[in-house]
């Protein structure tokens, strides 16, 4: 009886120090491997946002070869594009909506009213067949993607808008057609974190927030308008900054 008693005991007895070390590095290597992926998955999606960048730069100076205009101020979009009528003619001034436009409005503008030069930016470039993933539809977009006119991003919910106007950096001013990530069309809201939009501005630009080809909204955190050395708070994982990239270089 003792010795089933001294068994039953010995089959009870928990992990030793090294079963319970192992089962430690196991979760590990678990937890390192879900980090490490979800840092890969991240990369991916900061790459596939650069080549929509360089995509959208590329089906732009295609259109102006081919018709003389930027897309959305082509005054003869509806007889030389298309005859659909969703496609409208732009007024051939050179610049979408209004010029006076400045980097303040450029994040807060939604520039997506039905038949503005902004929304038909992208309309122009689908019906000459320089954009995929949008849909020819002249009214207010609710989202972005195949069932509107403005393209969604590799961002999860994030889209691209533009606008004409001019970021007034002391030192580095600059007046071009925008393209802005944002979620939330009607008032756009951030994007990009601070070490986001930092990686991004890092590997395309100069890494600094209000100059050069990538330049942010100047929320908190995201850089200021007139910095001339790096002043992301790069380290910061919050949403909080909306991206702005020159279109038109």
């Amino acid at each position: 009886m003792s010795k089933l008693i001294s068994n039953k005991r010995e089959r009870q007895k928990g992990f030793t120090l090294i079963e319970m070390s192992i089962v430690l590095v196991i979760i590990g290597l678990i937890i390192g491997g879900i980090l490490k992926g979800q840092e890969i998955i991240e990369s991916a999606r900061q790459k596939n946002l650069i080549s929509q960048f360089d995509a959208l730069r590329g089906a732009v100076n295609t259109f102006v070869d081919r018709f003389g205009s930027i897309p959305g101020d082509y005054a003869l979009a509806t007889t030389r594009i298309s005859g659909n009528t969703n496609y409208v003619n732009g007024g051939g001034n050179g610049v979408l909506g209004t010029a006076a436009t400045t980097v303040a409005t450029v994040s807060t503008n939604d520039g997506s009213a039905a038949g503005s030069e902004n929304l038909q930016f992208f309309i122009h470039l689908a019906g000459a067949d320089l954009l995929e993933g949008v849909a020819a539809v002249n009214a207010v977009p609710t989202a972005f993607g195949s069932n509107s006119a403005l393209p969604a991003t590799p961002i999860s919910g994030a889209g691209i808008s533009v606008v004409s106007g001019l970021y007034n950096h002391a030192t580095s001013p600059r007046s071009s057609v925008w393209g802005r990530v944002h979620r939330v069309i009607a008032a756009p809201v951030a994007a990009l974190s601070p070490s986001v939009a930092f990686q991004i501005d890092s590997k395309i630009d100069d890494g600094i927030s209000g100059t050069g080809a990538f330049r942010t909204d100047q929320a908190t955190n995201c850089g200021t308008a007139d910095a001339v050395t790096q002043d992301y708070a790069f380290t910061n994982q919050n949403t909080l900054c909306i991206g702005i990239f020159d279109i038109v270089r």
